[in-house]
């Protein structure tokens, strides 16, 4: 990805409403987690469609939307790995799409730890390996799905550079699946929690490409769908939301 490409996002998103209302859930399970005036670090941010549902929605929250590349919508540019912010800052760090893309977890999860305030978490919506998503990400999308990566080096770069935006979306799900509470508890935070989602409303919306197989006034009722096959989602699950709370 881009600065252009962020810049294609936001067209696309302009022109397809129908994506903000897929979405809106995803949103709504991370800031619900931010208490009432509460601060949060968005890391990520990307095209800058979190923070701005955030503003409307919730004005109480002091959001500070950071990304690896600059961007007149969000508010910090800012590597993940070495965030420009004080220790014990923030009630919540969130993020949508980007732990799949981040060459060394482990320094990311650290500085987490580092920002978060006692009681803080970091909570995440990222893609979930299942039997139904495996072959979405594996064969259809441009960022592969490798399961037997590492999670903790999952590109093979160790400690050198690798483009920013290269994916993998086995990432987040090797993560969870492979580190003991002890690891975790190296890092700074308690073992994660997990909560499967569905994804039917996002397939059929074809996301950022041009064009949707998703009519606006069936959107709900493909969310609703998402919803009521949620006992189904270790099967047909497309994302998950993460959360790891602060380790006392």
């Amino acid at each position: 990805m881009s600065a252009p490409l962020l810049h294609e996002h936001r067209r696309v998103w302009a022109a397809k409403p129908v994506l903000a209302r897929v979405y809106q859930p995803w949103f709504d399970l991370l800031l619900d987690l931010v208490p009432k005036n509460g601060s949060a670090l968005e890391v990520g941010a990307g095209p800058g469609f979190l923070a701005e549902y955030a503003r409307a929605r919730r004005p109480d929250l002091h959001l500070v939307a950071a990304d690896i590349l600059s961007a007149p919508w969000n508010d910090l540019v800012a590597d993940a790995l070495r965030l420009p912010v004080r220790g014990a800052a923030v009630s919540v760090v969130l993020g949508l799409d980007f732990v799949h893309h981040l060459a060394r977890p482990a320094a990311f999860f650290e500085e987490a730890a580092r920002v978060l305030a006692p009681g803080g978490c970091l909570a995440v919506v990222e893609p979930w390996v299942t039997p139904f998503s495996f072959p979405i990400y594996r064969w259809l999308h441009q960022e592969g799905c490798r399961p037997r990566l590492d999670p903790w080096d999952p590109f093979g770069v160790g400690e050198g550079p690798k483009e920013a935006f290269t994916g993998d979306a086995a990432v987040p799900w090797a993560l969870v699946r492979r580190t003991s509470p002890r690891r975790w508890a190296e890092l700074g935070l308690k073992p994660p929690r997990l909560r499967l989602l569905n994804g039917f409303a996002y397939l059929l919306s074809l996301g950022f490409k041009r064009g949707s197989l998703l009519p606006p006034r069936l959107a709900p009722a493909f969310q609703a769908l998402d919803s009521g096959l949620r006992s189904a989602a270790p099967l047909l699950g497309l994302r998950a939301q993460v959360i790891w709370s602060k380790a006392t």
